[in-house]
């Protein structure tokens, strides 16, 4: 069984399998697009934000390495049955949701490839499926598939870096105005941006399958997000560099838009949508892994129907299958901000879930550096960023909190010998 488990760098490969893909390559034109070159900012203010929450969520990894579904555990480890359920139901959501953006970036660099746009939606779906097999066959393989996928990645971003810090010429009006939507434009770009920083918690949902996970774990996500924010903040400015900021749009393939203005060599054009390709590949495949993850654990917890929690193929299926039917919302920064209420609504709980494991002297291999600010930091911003999430986003949130207070109340009142948790 030890031989099985992964190590640091498989870890790290995963979180950096699901940070490095839709941010940079699918929704960085959409977040400079809502904010114009405040997107710098807006990525500063998000890596803020995820390092807090990151450490958060490494300190409670950390303290119950035996449980599989993340912030979903966590929250019901220190909360109860009803707050657990709630976070559980928001992050289900929130994966099969983004699970759909981001197979449309590989459709759309599909698109810029020279595959027909008439395909572009059954591309994505074909990719879902047959990665909901993929996650079937094991943690195992999906593990290696991204440990490869992220050195591909790696190396397209640096490509594209290379060719536009050498090709590109500095342009005033590409950084004008600084803020042309306001602070409101840099907030809307910032939840834009935190949509693909979150993926540090599929680390913490592989915790159990990883050699000495609560030592390695807080490690994996604290690298990953380092990593991840220094490769934002560069290829944002690059974007900015090559194109003005009102070109962008919501297009789902920023990069491939970029380096076309710059008449960048087709080699290198190919070469960066190759990567791109690789991590909406990579990505789309991790947030299988931790939707399935996560309702399995709670099957096991008896907050969804118990056989989700005995097999290991109906969890992802299920996940799979939403992502598929979430396909019909529509351009990648609509699904992205439809998904950010769960996402950031359950990152908010984090700092509370600290504080509470802290008070019952739950012991942990790490512990958040800055107790207690660290932690009412990550709530404040976290709540700053709900409040100014679309209108859209808000209304469809609250209809999701709504439904998952019925659900449970109804599954729970189905099982009256269960105690509350």
């Amino acid at each position: 069984m030890t031989r099985k488990k992964l190590g640091f760098l498989q870890a790290v490969a995963v979180g950096l399998g699901n940070i490095i893909g839709a941010g940079i390559f699918v929704l960085a034109g959409s977040a400079i697009n809502a904010s114009g070159p405040g997107a710098l900012v807006a990525f500063g203010i998000t890596a803020a934000l995820a390092i807090g929450v990151g450490l958060n969520t490494a300190e409670l990894s950390s303290k119950y390495p035996g449980l599989q579904g993340g912030v979903y555990s966590f929250a019901r480890e220190t909360m109860g049955d009803t707050l657990g359920f709630l976070v559980g139901w928001f992050r289900l959501i929130a994966y099969a949701v983004s699970g759909a953006a981001v197979a449309l970036g590989f459709s759309g660099y599909l698109v810029s490839l020279g595959v027909p746009s008439t395909i572009y939606y059954a591309t994505a779906l074909l990719l879902i499926a047959f990665l909901a097999l993929v996650e079937v066959r094991g943690i195992r393989l999906a593990s290696e598939l991204e440990v490869g996928l992220v050195i591909v990645k790696i190396i397209g971003l640096g490509i594209f870096l290379v060719a536009v810090f050498t090709l590109a010429r500095y342009t005033p009006a590409n950084f004008t105005p600084v803020f042309p939507n306001g602070a409101l434009g840099v907030l809307v770009a910032a939840n834009i941006a935190f949509f693909s920083y979150s993926g540090f918690n599929t680390i913490a949902t592989l915790t159990p399958d990883v050699e000495n996970g609560e030592r390695i774990v807080p490690r994996a996500i604290i690298a990953s997000i380092v990593v991840s924010t220094v490769l934002y903040v560069l290829v944002v400015f690059g974007l900015l560099l090559a194109l003005d900021w009102r070109g962008y749009g919501v297009a789902s393939n920023p990069l491939s838009l970029a380096l076309a203005s710059i008449q960048a060599p087709s080699v290198v054009s190919y070469a960066v949508d190759v990567a791109a390709l690789a991590a909406t590949f990579a990505v789309t495949l991790s947030l299988i892994i931790a939707g399935a993850r996560t309702a399995k654990q709670m099957g096991e917890d008896k907050l969804l129907p118990g056989f989700l929690g005995q097999g290991t193929k109906t969890p992802g299926l299920l996940v799979a299958a939403i992502m598929i039917a979430s396909l019909g919302l529509g351009n990648v920064a609509t699904i992205a901000l439809v998904a950010n209420f769960g996402i950031v609504f359950s990152y908010m709980l984090t700092g509370v879930q600290v504080a509470i494991a802290r008070r019952r002297s739950v012991k942990s291999e790490f512990q958040s550096p800055g107790y207690p600010y660290v932690q009412v930091f990550s709530i404040f911003l976290s709540t700053v960023m709900l409040l100014t999430l679309s209108a859209q986003s808000l209304a469809l949130g609250a209809a999701t909190l709504i439904t998952g207070l019925v659900a449970h109340t109804c599954y729970t009142r189905l099982r009256p010998n269960r105690a509350e948790k």
